[in-house]
Formats: structure tokens, C-alpha cells, sequence
């Protein structure tokens, strides 16, 4: 999940000072709104309105930042329809509160807000090949298609309980769950799954027929079989 910045300058140093997640400078990172999934604005930004309609167009959430006197213009901005959320700048540090009720509020969930002592992550459930227990620091991991990993102190139990009923998601073992949209090839001969993203983890023939069987029969796709 990527969120974007149009903020002065001040208000970035701030963010990068008192928050774990990534932020994306729309005005400086190359990036297409079409990647941006939410957007902190400060409303002192000239063309404000020019910004949230475009925004809003894009489907993009926006929190707009506003100044402690600022109750008409918040007014006025909830009134027009273009922004999901007002922060009143000293209280910057609720942006991240923010995002995460985003991300709890809606039905069918796409989307992990990970949130460990010192540090949080946002992800969506695209961004994730698998999930797995390290043993050796007692962590569930998040094995993401950069090649970078989340890890989290929470057991395994809990994670696994939380997604039961996500349908990208399938228990490969006690300690293992992968996301079946971004496995592209079941190795029987090596004993591997291996992902879009050309990650592996080893796994049995017969761990790897039960997931065939699943691949081919739970995922509604047209496949085209040589």
C-alpha cells in the first residue's frame, strides 16, 4: 500500500520523525496516482480544491492536515465530499490511528496494517507471497514480493485465525500460509513452490498435489491446460 505526501516541507521532516510508515513526496517521487492508495494533504496548499477533486476522482482516501482554528474550513471540507478524514496538524501523530481505521472499517478486507514496537507496515494482501512462524525468534513473518520481510510478535494461531476466511489465502502447514494469486509454479520435481516474484520454500509432493487439486478447483479461473 503506498501513501502520499503534499506537504511543506516542515510537515515532511515531521513525518519522518514520528512515523514508522512509508511516505511518498507526490510532488518530488516519481510516482502515478493511480499507485497512490491514500494522501495527506496540508490545506494551506494553494489550489486545495483543484488537488482533492483530482484526488477523489482517482478514488484516492485523503486526511487533509488543518491548523487548531481552522472548525469552519473543516466544516467545509467534510461538507464538500472530498476528503475521508481531518487531522488538526498539532495532532499529526494521529494520522497513523487514522489510517488504521481505514483499513478496519471496510466489509471485505484487502489490506494488512501491521504494527509491531517500533516500527508499521501497511500491505496489501497482493504484496504478500506467504506468511510463516520463525522458530528461531519466535516472530510470524510476512514474506513480501519485494524480497524484504515483516516480521511481527504475534503467534501464528492468531494470524492464521484472522484470515481463515480469506480466499487468497491457503494453510500449506502448521507453520505456513501462502497466497495462491501469486504462486506461479508448483516444482514436484525440486519439491517447490515458487512465486511470481521467483521466491521458493520447499515443500512435499504431496502438500504440493493438494494444492493442485485446490488451485484447480476453488480458484473459479479459465485455465487453459496443455
Amino acid at each position: 500500500m503506498k501513501i502520499g505526501l503534499n506537504v511543506d516541507e516542515n510537515l515532511k521532516t515531521l513525518f519522518d520523525e514520528i512515523s514508522s510508515l512509508e511516505y511518498l513526496d507526490i510532488e518530488v517521487d516519481e510516482c502515478k496516482l493511480d499507485d497512490i492508495d491514500i494522501i495527506i494533504i496540508d490545506t494551506r496548499k494553494e489550489k486545495l480544491n483543484e488537488y482533492l477533486t483530482k484526488y477523489k476522482q482517482n478514488g484516492i482516501l485523503t486526511i487533509a492536515l488543518v491548523g487548531e482554528e481552522d472548525i469552519y474550513k473543516m466544516r467545509e471540507l467534510f461538507l464538500s465530499g472530498l476528503i475521508d478524514d481531518c487531522i488538526v496538524r498539532k495532532d499529526i501523530f494521529r494520522v497513523e490511528e487514522s489510517i488504521a481505521k481505514f483499513l478496519s472499517q471496510g466489509k471485505k478486507y484487502d489490506i494488512f496494517y501491521l504494527s509491531d514496537t517500533f516500527k508499521k507496515g501497511v500491505y496489501k494482501f497482493s504484496e504478500v507471497n506467504y506468511i510463516t512462524y520463525s522458530s528461531v525468534n519466535r516472530r510470524v513473518e510476512f514474506h513480501l514480493i519485494n524480497s524484504e520481510i515483516f516480521d511481527v510478535k504475534k503467534s501464528f494461531s492468531e494470524i492464521e485465525e484472522r484470515i481463515k476466511n480469506v480466499n487468497n489465502f491457503y494453510k500449506l502447514d502448521r507453520s505456513t500460509v501462502i497466497n495462491l494469486n501469486l504462486i506461479q509454479i508448483l516444482d514436484f520435481k525440486e519439491e517447490q513452490i515458487i512465486f511470481k516474484n521467483k521466491e521458493y520454500i520447499y515443500t512435499s509432493k504431496i502438500k504440493l498435489k493438494e494444492l493442485e487439486n485446490n488451485y484447480l478447483k476453488d480458484k473459479k479461473w479459465n485455465f487453459l491446460i496443455f
